[in-house]
């Protein structure tokens, strides 16, 4: 919430000195082409975390499922 704030604050000035739209960015396509690539990377690194954890076990007992009351 903060940063939306942050970044629609000068949009906000600007619009309020008499503009009726905002420019557009220059660099747009550049903006979404890093945006994607750094959440590729992240997912990336997520996925290789996760196997690793899985091929060594290190599931901790408080991580599994409760057991359900209707198992006797």
């Amino acid at each position: 919430m903060i940063a939306l704030f942050v970044a629609l604050v000068p949009a906000v000035a600007r619009a309020s000195e008499g503009e009726r739209s905002l420019a557009g960015a220059v660099d747009l396509t550049a903006v979404v082409l890093m945006t994607l690539l750094a959440l590729g990377v992240v997912a990336v690194v997520l996925s290789i975390g996760y196997l690793y954890r899985r091929e060594r076990g290190l599931d901790w007992d408080f991580q599994k499922p409760d057991a359900s009351d209707d198992q006797h």
